[in-house]
């Protein structure tokens, strides 16, 4: 396989370095990820302005730009066919509306629009328990014929140092209560109010604080066909 790796958090991060060494087994790998990092990103590209691209190894290229950005540079201009996107280990699970923010969903929707088979892998902070089980995570995936040029799987590991299963999940909706306080400088900071109430047992949030592996199909489309059929026959 050839497979395309990128990530939000940088080309020399943990997580992009210790994913490299885990898909190696399965093909080349190439990667092209954010000479900084790129975090909250979201699926947003470079406009207005060039990106610069640098091959600092064999099949290691830097980006100046997004996520995003290195995806599209690498599917549209490597002349190499690539049979998999791979976003990812991001340090940090991305579950519920985590998922509209992040630089490692967005790479993965990307991907979609080149109609490429993509994934994205996060974790808290315990890439020791990623390493231990992906091996796992990528047999289930294939066995069962997950992946889709369609849709991306957004795969997080649990919380914990256990894994107790590998699960399809949906995604869980928190009732966040993010705002911004003002600083004595005069500055705004960001404040993150998480809810952790109890989700239901088929999702994300629920799966990655009960020890298990959660992989859920997201796709790129805000259009909603039934939303559409409800509306129009008002």
């Amino acid at each position: 396989m050839n497979i395309l790796l990128t990530n939000d958090d940088g080309y020399s991060s943990i997580g992009i370095q210790l994913m490299k060494k885990l898909l190696l087994p399965y093909g080349r790998v190439v990667i092209v990820a954010p000479k900084e990092g790129m975090s909250a990103k979201s699926c947003s590209i470079t406009l207005g302005r060039p990106i610069q691209i640098e091959e600092i190894n064999p099949d290691v290229f830097t980006c100046s730009g997004t996520p995003a950005d290195c995806v599209s540079f690498a599917l549209s201009s490597l002349n190499i066919d690539f049979d998999l996107v791979v976003s990812g280990i991001n340090h940090g699970n991305n579950v519920s509306y985590d998922t509209m923010y992040s630089g490692t969903v967005g790479a993965c929707l990307e991907a979609l629009i080149f109609k490429k088979p993509t994934f994205a892998i996060s974790t808290e902070d315990n890439f020791a328990l990623v390493e231990q089980h992906f091996s796992r995570v990528w047999d289930f995936i294939n066995n069962r014929n997950l992946l889709s040029g369609e849709y991306l799987l957004n795969i997080n590991f649990p919380l914990g140092d256990e894994v107790k299963g590998i699960a399809l999940g949906k995604l869980h909706y928190r009732r966040d209560k993010n705002y911004f306080i003002k600083k004595e400088d005069g500055y705004y900071a960001f404040r993150y109010m998480e809810d952790i109430a109890d989700a239901p047992q088929n999702t994300d949030l629920y799966q990655v604080n009960h020890d298990i592996i959660s992989i859920v199909p997201l796709n790129n489309s805000y259009f909603s066909t039934e939303l559409f059929d409800k509306l129009n026959n008002k």
